[in-house]
């Protein structure tokens, strides 16, 4: 029979005291406070303008969440309390009375409620939230603990690290209750948990499969329990049985013929539906259901210098990674739910096969997971500490272990998994310091984790940080520029500078560049008066997310002087300038990484949305509204593309790169756009999974011209540009060339 639950979404009441008294309102949960005050107007749009600035008063208060509900007569005698997501300190009471206590926004909390609730009549569920400031305010933090100068705050508390403000999202610390709250039964035989990996085999036509498994049950006879594992997907079955002489065992199944799990383009995205079913004396107790994708995964990595190397190796075919970094969903995570599939829709429209999900933000929610699962985007999962030393006393490191070992075992069956990775720019915060501290003496990424992972899931890579320090380099006094996988930051400059076009990196997993907004997105967030100009203007710094980063307003005029050689004198001209910057950018960091293949093996570039109205890197801003680099990306990241080398020699190469598993034969040619002038026309046979060069042609390296790429292989064709010379570019000239290139398609 199906668990039963009963959900506990909706309306609630909410009330606030301490500094700002808020006397009880209407409340919506899943919900963020900040939404709650906008929707009662006690604040207006905290997105709007710097209308952010005025929850600051608010943080110091305490909150209330409260609700009653009528809880049918037969509702099982025993039932668990849980919330998916309550941020972030937190006491739970049903009637009045203390069910339990959360201490960890990313985690689902269950409190056994049998004897707290009353069948058959109302109930009420109140949840107290303590100010994630004040909670914290009398601890002291150790002299080894730091973080940026606006989030030390967020060292002590497992809470989203970007809610406390980042250079892409705002500081919106209040919290709420952000995922479901349901009851839910708590049968008296189930599944506790079981794990599905692959194990090495050498044997023809055949893998084996470890599998690992706890259930709880009332009965207290072991000798007469039954377990029954069948998987199917497609033709392809596996079907296993044994007598259970324990609650919990190991054993190892063999699949024929398996239908194995590729990330997108290099397979099928096969997966097994696994039903797991546990008998005693010929009576069924439980059925599970699990969906689990059979493959293999390996990192080879090598920093010695002649080696240079950071590959993915999926079913030991090398993958070339084109993808992007997965931000949070929204500021207000609340509302990530209609906004998750949405975006990753984007990611497969541009062609990206991995994403990485940032270790600022939150565990994201199954629908994720399954999506990528389903679709073959590989997963590159942080676990969530970034840009800072957290505390590594016992307590904080208890509960961090409580929170690691939840993610992995929720986590681990999804295929799409293929990389854990201890923070975001923690090693290279260390090798920056030069104060002593140095990476390995980070004992969550050094010691507890890699623990939790030798328990509960020892075969999936584990990549200390990103970047990540080796003892190696970290013995030498070298930082993370001489790891072979790096964040490309640099000074954004001249995307074409020596930083990008010569940066060693053998794996970028960060890089970016600004873009402006559309105006109509612009018109959502800034007021009228304040629309234009971006210099100085309070509420276009307001939406650089801080003060300290006011700086990139006067940065994006520079890029766009340093393209264009011009000062915009409107927003329609300010825009359309910065897209036009940002898509050559982000153009030329992915081609340049595919030009090189497989000295390069992947590119993660930053990022494909905004989490609220801001100057950014995305490429696509909060209101979904798509910049120009979007186009520029989906057509670079393409299987099988054309593109020239950088200058050199008098000429350029005409360079196929092939990530498809077939060799591909066709026809390239190369043509001035304005002239239709053929540079070059030629063949090319590019063998499966690699590059090859068509040839190669001479051009004057100080004249600006648009070339067309244009390529036919059998039934697949495709197109490409490049831009000749040096900057600054004729804006006017451009914004003509622009419509050639979106004639490409």
């Amino acid at each position: 029979m199906p668990m039963k639950q009963l959900l506990l979404n909706g309306r609630w009441l909410l009330r606030g005291t301490g500094a700002v008294n808020v006397p009880e309102m209407p409340a919506e949960v899943p919900g963020n406070i900040e939404l709650d005050l906008y929707r009662n107007g006690i604040i207006p749009d905290p997105f709007f303008g710097e209308n952010v600035d005025l929850l600051r008063p608010y943080e110091f208060n305490n909150w209330v969440y409260e609700r009653n509900f009528e809880l049918p007569a037969d509702f099982p005698a025993h039932a668990d309390l849980v919330f998916d997501g309550i941020d972030c300190l937190a006491e739970i009471l049903v009637n009045g009375r203390t069910a339990g206590k959360a201490d960890n926004a990313f985690l689902r909390h269950r409190f056994a409620v049998d004897d707290l609730l009353r069948r058959g009549e109302t109930n009420t569920v109140t949840v107290r939230i303590e100010s994630p400031i004040l909670a914290v305010k009398d601890i002291p933090l150790d002299h080894h603990s730091k973080a940026q100068a606006w989030n030390f705050e967020s060292l002590r508390l497992r809470k989203p690290a970007h809610s406390y403000g980042w250079d892409i999202a705002p500081r919106m610390i209040l919290g709420g209750l952000w995922r479901d709250v349901r009851l839910e039964e708590r049968p008296d035989h189930a599944l506790q948990c079981c794990y599905f990996c692959l194990q090495d085999t050498q044997r023809t036509g055949e893998k084996q499969l470890c599998f690992s498994w706890s259930f709880r049950t009332s009965l207290n006879c072991w000798d007469q329990f039954d377990l029954d594992v069948t998987g199917r997907c497609g033709e392809s079955e596996f079907h296993f049985q044994r007598k259970a002489k324990f609650t919990s065992g190991f054993d190892v199944i063999p699949v024929r013929n398996p239908k194995l799990w590729y990330p997108a383009g290099y397979g099928e995205q096969n997966l097994y539906d696994v039903e797991i079913r546990v008998s005693h004396r010929g009576e069924e107790l439980f059925t599970a259901h699990r969906t689990i994708g059979i493959r293999s995964v390996k990192l080879e990595y090598d920093e010695t210098p002649e080696h240079f190397k950071f590959r993915f190796r999926v079913n030991d075919i090398p993958i070339m990674v084109k993808g992007s970094n997965w931000v949070p969903a929204d500021a207000l995570h609340s509302r990530d739910r209609e906004r998750t599939i949405p975006i990753l829709e984007l990611f497969r429209e541009l062609g990206c096969n991995m994403l990485r999900v940032w270790g600022g933000g939150v565990y994201e929610s199954p629908e994720f997971y399954d999506y990528c699962d389903r679709h073959g985007i590989m997963i590159w999962q942080d676990f969530m500490t970034g840009c800072a030393f957290y505390p590594m006393d016992e307590e904080f490191m208890g509960r961090f272990r409580t929170e690691v070992e939840q993610i992995v075992l929720e986590l681990r069956q999804h295929p799409a998994l293929i990389l854990w990775a201890g923070d975001n720019e923690v090693d290279q915060f260390a090798a920056h310091m030069h104060d002593g501290r140095k990476p390995s003496h980070n004992r969550l990424t050094r010691e507890l984790i890699p623990q939790v992972l030798h328990r509960l899931d020892p075969a999936r890579p584990y990549l200390p940080s990103s970047p990540y320090i080796s003892p190696a380099v970290e013995a030498r006094g070298q930082d993370d520029l001489h790891s072979p996988e790096q964040h490309v930051w640099g000074p954004r400059d001249y995307f074409k500078s020596p930083f990008y076009a010569a940066n060693p990196a053998a794996f970028i997993s960060e890089t970016g560049y600004h873009g402006a907004p559309a105006v109509e997105s612009l018109r959502k967030f800034l007021s009228p008066e304040k629309l234009w100009p971006g210099h100085g203007n309070a509420e276009w710094i307001a939406h650089c997310t801080t003060p300290v980063y006011a700086y990139r307003i006067e940065l994006m005029y520079r890029q766009i002087r340093e393209f264009f050689g011009i000062e915009p004198q409107t927003i329609e001209e300010f825009v359309a300038a910065s897209q036009i910057v940002q898509a050559e950018a982000k153009k030329f960091f992915v081609e340049n990484v595919r030009a090189h293949k497989w000295r390069k093996s992947g590119i993660l570039w930053w990022n494909v949305m905004d989490c609220w109205p801001q100057f950014s890197d995305a490429v696509v801003d909060y209101y979904f509204n798509r910049k120009l680099a979007f186009d520029y990306i989906r057509r670079s990241q393409k299987p099988l593309q054309v593109i020239l080398g950088e200058w050199t020699d008098w000429g350029h190469r005409v360079i196929v790169t092939n990530d498809t598993l077939a060799p591909v034969k066709g026809s390239v040619t190369v043509s001035d756009a304005d002239t239709g002038e053929t540079l070059f026309d030629g063949n090319f046979e590019v063998p499966a999974n690699a590059n090859a060069e068509a040839g190669r042609f001479d051009l004057p390296n100080g004249e600006q011209r648009l070339l067309l790429l244009r390529f036919e292989a059998g039934t697949l064709s495709g197109a490409n540009h490049y831009l000749t010379g040096h900057p600054p570019y004729s804006l006017e000239q451009y914004l003509g060339w622009r419509e050639k290139i979106a004639a490409l398609g």
